[in-house]
């Protein structure tokens, strides 16, 4: 176990991540997904509300705050370059109101794995349309986010004290998550390189 002070370190690796996805949104590389990056920045600002109530230690807290924050800064930067314009599709929108009434469970049941089983769903649905652009079009995206974001919950893992379902199954869900869209997104490069 490691002291809970290195979520901050969370902070510092998730900014260095979506600092690069922004620089690449700028010039017209990345293309974000803006259903997913939306919900990705209402989750998390959610979470910190749910978590506040429930007496999580501040650390964690700003982790989460911060784990919002990035993906705010992403949807604004996605406006700036028309070349980095993703065109939402119905799935994607469906995709949406899932997230949402997801969220609106969560927030509204006092069941803690019910809530959390909820809070895994959301973030599931606001993250299929980038999931599935990562292995379509994996030209749209950069790996910076997700990469760090594996790190993080690494370093989530470390943190926790007690290994139960409510502490460590949202982790584990964002590695799988994070590394299927670096998967998809690394992929060709890599049977490329194979091929060679």
């Amino acid at each position: 176990m490691i002291p809970e002070y290195f979520a901050y370190l969370t902070i510092i690796l998730g900014l260095i991540g979506v600092f690069f996805y922004i620089k690449d949104t700028f010039l017209g590389n990345t293309k974000p997904n803006r259903v997913s990056w939306i919900f990705w920045t209402i989750a998390p600002f959610v979470g910190v509300y749910v978590a506040y109530k429930s007496g999580v230690a501040l650390p964690l807290l700003i982790s989460t705050f911060m784990a919002g924050f990035g993906p705010l800064l992403v949807v604004i930067a996605s406006f700036f370059n028309k070349n980095s314009y993703w065109r939402t599709t119905v799935f994607d929108i469906v995709c949406g109101l899932l997230s949402f009434f997801a969220i609106i469970i969560w927030i509204t049941t006092k069941n803690g794995i019910i809530a959390l089983s909820f809070a895994i769903l959301a973030d599931l649905f606001a993250g299929l349309p980038t999931i599935i652009k990562s292995w379509i079009h994996s030209e749209t995206e950069s790996i910076g986010p997700y990469f760090y974001g594996v790190i993080n919950q690494i370093i989530t893992f470390l943190i926790i004290k007690n290994f139960t379902f409510l502490n460590f199954s949202f982790p584990l869900y964002l590695v799988i998550a994070n590394v299927l869209i670096i998967i998809g997104i690394k992929r060709k490069s890599f049977f490329k390189k194979q091929l060679s």
